[in-house]
């Protein structure tokens, strides 16, 4: 019989057991737990490396707060507003001073100086005002001989005539009228306007008379031509004009029939024989002349008359009129709302822009040579 060989032990009978720890685990199995441990806390310090990195970024993008409150105290406060000393009251200086004048021959009874100086005292200007005796002859070289501080001249009779070939610019109603009777001196620019319409007009519609539609003119001079327009201005459709020259007043002719005036032109002792009354008398006979044209008494106490001149006052005609109780307007009232219209043109240049407060600038200027607002003498 073969000899038997003895069998090879099995693998679970021949295999060493694995060593153990002081715990009593096996060694590779705390080997995995080790590497498993050490491979989190890996994981673990390079997420945290991220969050580092981000924070830095943060902090490099935008300053902490303590570096915000460094710059904030290193930048410069602004200084306070200065607060001013209470400073006393400075009153303001008057404009410079202007030089005016009224210019006329005779000149000494005018009372536009009282009227002028009213009224720049009452618009708070520092503007001279004074009546020069002028004649006609000397009228350019005074004009021409005015140095800057001049600005506008006032012109009586005979000069209002004489003025109009010395100017370089005239209104509509100076050329309409042939008449001048201020100057605005502009800028080297003489300029020349009528006033005396509108202040014909104004004192009559100021005294009551809002119309007329037959009027006496008596005189054929340079203010019969204003006297004219105005009559026109009031809706008048006859005048009739008193002269003492027919010669030298047919002038006035073209001129009413320009206006659309049915117009006759008659010797001056011929104006009280008119059948028709008229509504208004504008005379503008020189202060002081005799007349014959008294009127009757009716025609006194159913017509206003208005004299132009104002010196002797009251006038012959004057006189015969308050004799029957008749309405007379002073030539003041005139003079003052055509001075007012002067006052206009020598401070803005514009006969049609108000002056401020203009109301209480007349009521200075008609105190100043006293009358009221209608033109009658202040009581005493």
């Amino acid at each position: 019989m073969d000899k038997k060989t003895p069998e090879s032990p099995d693998a679970a009978e021949t295999a060493q057991p694995e060593p153990l720890d002081e715990n009593g685990v096996a060694e590779a199995a705390a080997e995995a737990q080790i590497a498993a441990i050490v491979e989190a806390e890996r994981e673990a310090e390079a997420e945290e490396a991220v969050v580092a990195e981000a924070e830095l970024a943060a902090e490099v993008e935008e300053p902490a707060d303590d570096e915000v409150a460094e710059a904030v105290e290193a930048e410069p406060e602004p200084e306070p507003a200065a607060v001013p000393a209470k400073a006393k009251p400075v009153k303001k200086a008057k404009p410079a001073a202007r030089k005016l004048a009224v210019l006329g021959s005779p000149i000494g009874h005018s009372q536009s100086p009282a009227l002028h100086r009213a009224a720049y005292e009452a618009l708070g200007l520092n503007w001279e005002y004074d009546a020069v005796e002028v004649a006609e002859d000397d009228l350019a070289d005074f004009i021409g001989g005015l140095g800057s501080e001049w600005r506008g001249l006032s012109l009586t009779m005979p000069l209002k005539q004489t003025v109009v070939p010395l100017l370089a610019e005239v209104d509509h109603l100076g050329e309409q009228t042939g008449v001048t009777n201020t100057v605005l001196l502009d800028d080297g620019v003489v300029r020349g306007f009528n006033t005396d319409v509108s202040g014909i007009v104004w004192a009559l519609e100021a005294a009551g008379l809002e119309s007329a539609k037959f009027v006496h003119i008596l005189g054929g001079g340079a203010t019969a031509a204003s006297a004219l327009v105005a009559a026109a201005e009031l809706g008048a459709e006859r005048v009739d004009i008193y002269v003492r020259s027919l010669e030298r007043s047919v002038w006035l002719e073209p001129l009413a029939h320009e206006l659309g005036l049915m117009v006759r032109i008659r010797a001056l002792s011929q104006a009280d024989r008119s059948l028709d009354i008229p509504d208004l008398v504008i005379s503008t006979l020189p202060g002081g002349v005799s007349t014959a044209a008294l009127y009757t008494d009716s025609t006194r106490r159913r017509s206003v008359l208005l004299d132009v001149s104002y010196d002797p006052w009251p006038s012959i005609l004057a006189s015969a009129w308050q004799a029957v109780d008749g309405r007379v307007v002073s030539g003041l009232a005139m003079l003052a709302h055509q001075a007012l219209l002067q006052v206009r043109i020598f401070v803005s240049g514009d006969p049609l822009q108000p002056l401020d407060d203009e109301d209480a600038v007349l009521a200075a200027m008609l105190d100043a040579v006293g009358i009221d607002a209608t033109g009658s003498p202040l009581a005493e």
